[in-house]
């Protein structure tokens, strides 16, 4: 359990509105609960929405509970208390709810639930599902799960991983809030396979290739034939929805959120993420050159395009990627375009969503004069290891460590493939054989793309540039010729 609050005075609607996204602990006095037994302690903030909604982890009557506080008026409140109430009615396993009403007279709208532990969320269980026969089990587990949703008539419409709360063989279904009862004892069937996709592509695309295994055990549930709701049908619309999740999500990147933190003025625009917020990295980002008068710092290129760096910003170790302005044509040619730097901010968190590895990315910069943009940084996390160069001419990995090398770098080609990108310079510079497998870098010419014949041509470029870094090196070549085929990666070389 978290440390008590430093006050016992509850605090009031309008104070945890002034406190924004990072309240401290606080407690609160529920309207009509007069026993000294019944505040809330709030002990830590889990998500906040400024002005609108708190969740907390916290204790009320000895035990260990999760609070929900709204604080925009009742009626967000009435929609959570009316989808766990379906749920209970529903028979489907959820979190009790042990209170529900309201606080500082009125002014807030509390839900208190039960803690139960212990327990991972969907998402967590899965990260540490390293083998497929375990990542069907659980993704079968939650596919009868929204079975059972549908079932009953109920669509959970803010459906994700996280919403699902994994407690021994249990997994119960977390969000009242985005819950909508049908009125039907059964989901019809384009709700209930739109539900279902939506679901899945919250998944990498990697599980795509489970479709097939999984699919059935929806269908079994509801005593579908594959006819009423094909595979087919069902990738397409995953797809569908995997896309509209990356769109939406690339826009949150560059806007303040409750992921990203944005400021910007006349001359200069700055993005990064939350969760580093310090202050020492606030004094990093307001003049990143500066640190390379560090004596830490290591320099790794200094040309006319760009500069780049290493150094260290609250104990991590940074690598900072300076765009430059080569000159007054290349500056009014700049001006308008998309800064190379936005362009690798923007992909590097494009591969986290689609569980390619690369360097971690930490903030955007960018020089302006109003809508003209000029110099720009791009900032990621330091990732150890050596680059894929080391595969050919030394002899720094035996047989074996050379054969898992080229296995994550052609699973990595493949995830690209799969996700229809293209990467533009694929030197072996730019991959990093880290600890936890491949790594590409450098994103600045990394491309999406929605036509076939436009990515195949692209694909087939990069691939021809992959395979010249062995040129030197037959023995290499050779292995990466006979990986890149067993996953039909190889297109005309």
């Amino acid at each position: 359990m978290n440390s008590p609050p430093l006050t016992d005075t509850p605090v009031s609607a309008a104070a945890l509105v002034q406190m924004g996204r990072q309240p401290g602990p606080f407690v609160l006095a529920l309207d009509g609960q007069t026993d000294p037994a019944a505040l809330l302690d709030c002990h830590e903030v889990v998500r906040a929405i400024p002005g609108r909604r708190l969740v907390c982890r916290g204790a009320w009557r000895g035990r260990d509970v999760f609070i929900k506080l709204y604080l925009d008026g009742g009626k967000h409140w009435q929609v959570e208390c009316r989808g766990l109430q379906a749920l209970a009615d529903k028979g489907i396993a959820a979190p009790a709810v042990l209170h529900a009403g309201t606080a500082d007279c009125g002014a807030l709208h509390v839900i208190v639930l039960e803690a139960i532990q212990p327990a991972v969320t969907l998402e967590t269980a899965l990260s540490q599902a390293h083998e497929e026969e375990a990542r069907i089990a659980l993704l079968q587990q939650a596919i009868v799960c929204i079975a059972s949703h549908h079932c009953a008539g109920l669509e959970q419409r803010d459906i994700h991983l996280n919403n699902f709360l994994l407690a021994g063989e249990c997994l119960y279904t977390l969000d009242g809030g985005g819950i909508h009862d049908a009125g039907v004892p059964d989901l019809p069937v384009q709700s209930s396979c739109d539900n279902l996709a939506l679901f899945y592509a919250e998944l990498y695309p990697d599980d795509d290739a489970l479709i097939e295994k999984l699919l059935p055990v929806y269908l079994q549930r509801r005593a579908w034939d594959s006819e009423v709701l094909s595979l087919a049908m069902f990738y397409q619309r995953v797809q569908f929805f995997r896309d509209r999740r990356l769109r939406r999500f690339l826009k949150k990147v560059f806007r303040d959120c409750s992921a990203f933190k944005c400021q910007h003025s006349w001359r200069s625009y700055r993005v990064y993420d939350r969760t580093m917020d310090s202050a020492e990295m606030v004094e990093f980002l307001a003049d990143p050159d500066a640190s390379l008068q560090h004596a830490d710092v290591q320099h790794l290129k200094q040309g006319n395009t760009c500069t780049l760096w290493t150094t260290r910003v609250d104990g991590r170790q940074l690598v900072v990627k300076r765009y430059n302005i080569k000159g007054i044509k290349h500056r009014v040619g700049r001006a308008f375009r998309k800064t190379r730097a936005a362009v690798s901010w923007m992909n590097a968190h494009r591969l986290w969503m689609y569980g390619i590895l690369t360097a971690r990315p930490v903030a955007l910069l960018e020089e302006r004069f109003g809508p003209l943009r000029g110099r720009a940084w791009y900032i990621s996390e330091f990732v150890a290891g050596d680059d894929a160069s080391s595969l050919c001419g030394q002899a720094t990995l035996d047989k074996a460590g050379q054969v898992r090398a080229g296995q994550q770098l052609t699973n990595l080609l493949a995830q690209l493939a799969l996700s229809s990108l293209s990467h533009g310079d694929l030197k072996a510079t730019n991959f990093i054989l880290s600890e936890g497998g491949a790594v590409v870098i450098d994103l600045d010419a990394m491309r999406k793309h929605d036509a076939a014949e436009s990515f195949h041509r692209a694909q087939r470029r990069d691939q021809k540039r992959f395979m010249r870094n062995w040129d030197a090196c037959p023995e290499t070549r050779t292995m990466f010729a006979e990986m890149m085929l067993a996953r039909k990666l190889v297109t005309g070389l």
